[in-house]
């Protein structure tokens, strides 16, 4: 009868040398350095699916998503100054879901002029004791602030409140917020600057040659799949004897009023314009001869009900309105189009003002069209 061989023998040495790591903290010095590593290897996958993503919303979609994966503060506020104008973007979450309460400007204020002297994360207790007590911001719970700078220094930053699972952040937590929010101030000072760069300074409205450009890819839409398109131009009446009457910054609250109603008014899937002085332009995505005249008239009286005040006065102003249809078979550019539109403007304006006109093609042109679609169809 055979007998059972022996196991294999553990190596004393191996043993032995595995035993003074241990006795050293030298195992536990690797799993942290491994459990690091696994951080920023994800914190580089985040940071390059973060760099797709242009609007600022998407992002803090995003912001929220990965936070979520790694823990849930009681609070996270993330307030971004745009390049231009006074108003906050903030974005503020209790819990990790969308809440409306806001961070003081105030708060603000001394948080970007600390950054400012100082761009390094800090705990919220090291701020507290070198300024006063902070109403405001103690509703946020606030444990931990990030900095976000770009390259004229500090434009806002990220809060983040006690965590509600488990203890306070590991050294490691704080790595991965601190590298993750720098790569965030990056994208997101991209997109403002291409925001700020396709906009209107004074309302916010797309500038003339994001506009142009944006007329130009539609017609191409047009011509390939066949869906017509609409464009609008409006001018405030008389605003010349306006500016005259009450001033140019009277003036400047009517444009800025205007540009808010075109705002509201008009579709999200539209493109709305400040074409340059008191014209505007309004680009209507998918509309037929119908429809744009249905956006064109609800503009219209948008306008002639809107009532600014000014100075305690309430100034009221009137618009006229030229559109066109972008068809499919007509070969014109965006130059053209928007200059059949400006004739239908000045019809407008020769008809009375307060009204909306429909450019009507000349017979060559639509002679063109017809056939055109007689031979695709």
């Amino acid at each position: 009868m055979e007998s059972e061989s022996p196991g294999p023998k553990v190596d004393d040495a191996f043993l032995n040398q595995f035993n003074y790591l241990q006795r050293t903290g030298a195992l536990e010095d690797l799993a942290v350095l491994r459990n690091e590593n696994r951080v920023l290897d994800a914190l580089i996958n985040d940071a390059a699916s973060l760099f797709t993503l242009n609007s600022i919303e998407t992002m803090m979609d995003f912001v929220t998503a990965r936070i979520l994966e790694q823990f849930i503060p009681t609070h996270l506020a993330i307030l971004i100054e745009p390049p231009r104008g006074d108003e906050l973007k903030q974005y503020c979450y209790v819990n990790l879901k969308p809440s409306a309460e806001l961070v003081p400007a105030s708060s603000y204020a001394r948080i970007k002029e600390h950054f400012h002297d100082s761009p390094y994360p800090i705990a919220y207790e090291d701020f507290a004791s070198d300024s006063p007590r902070d109403e405001g911001l103690l509703r946020f719970d606030p444990e931990l602030l990030f900095p976000m700078c770009g390259i004229g220094g500090p434009f806002g930053f990220a809060l983040l409140g006690r965590k509600i699972v488990g203890s306070a952040y590991t050294e490691v937590e704080k790595m991965y917020i601190d590298k993750f929010m720098r790569f965030l101030a990056i994208d997101i000072q991209n997109s403002l600057h291409r925001e700020s760069s396709i906009t209107d300074s004074k309302t916010g409205l797309f500038n003339h040659a994001y506009f142009t450009q944006r007329v130009a890819q539609e017609i191409a839409h047009v011509a390939r799949h066949g869906a017509d398109a609409g464009l609008i131009m409006l001018d405030v009446d008389h605003f010349k004897i306006f500016n005259d009457t009450w001033g140019h910054l009277a003036g400047d609250e009517v444009l800025n009023a205007l540009a808010m109603t075109l705002k509201r008014t008009v579709r999200s899937e539209d493109v709305a314009s400040r074409f340059g002085g008191e014209e505007f332009c309004v680009l209507a995505i998918e509309c037929d001869k119908k429809k744009l005249m249905e956006v064109s008239e609800r503009i219209r009286i948008a306008i002639e009900d809107m009532a600014v005040k000014y100075q305690g006065e309430t100034l009221k102003v009137t618009a006229s309105l030229g559109c066109c249809l972008i068809e499919p078979g007509l070969r014109a550019g965006a130059d053209a189009f928007i200059e059949m539109a400006d004739k239908a403007l000045y019809l407008s304006k020769s008809g009375g003002r307060n009204r909306s006109t429909l450019y009507r093609q000349g017979l060559l042109d639509r002679a063109a069209a017809i056939r055109k679609r007689a031979i695709s169809g």
